[in-house]
């Protein structure tokens, strides 16, 4: 891979400081008797960093720009979330007094019926047709 070219004349201080750290990295890898360096595959600094001026108004307000609409859709979904998460609670309450009502005839057909098989309990009862 290839390295990123180094600034000369210490435009970037930046600069110094990553390559200092990776030579101390390297020199910890060499140390632990690692053969190849995971290091050689990191990429170098992006340009942006280099040279945080060389971007553009145009290409902050896009960025920008996209951050925001990330953002809205964030809480769009958000809110529909809120409202499914609603839904489920009202079928949730409206569950419970049917589940009772169930087990009641249940009950009530295996004391009615003769040779019936004898009522379970709702909550032992899971998915049996």
């Amino acid at each position: 891979m290839s390295e990123a070219p180094e600034p000369t004349g210490g435009q970037n201080p930046l600069w110094s400081v990553v390559t200092g750290l990776r030579g101390i990295a390297e020199n910890v890898v060499k140390a632990a008797g690692t053969a190849t360096s995971p290091l050689s595959e990191l990429p170098g600094l992006p340009e942006v960093a280099t040279h945080p001026g060389a971007m553009s108004a145009a290409q902050l307000g896009a960025m920008r720009s996209a951050i925001q609409a990330q953002r809205d859709a964030v809480a769009a979904m958000q809110s529909q979330l809120a409202a499914f998460d609603e839904q489920l609670e009202v079928l949730q309450r409206l569950l419970v007094p049917l589940a009772e009502w169930s087990a009641t005839w249940a009950r009530l057909e295996s004391r009615v019926v003769p040779g019936g098989r004898p009522a379970k309990d709702a909550d032992t009862d899971h998915g049996e047709a």
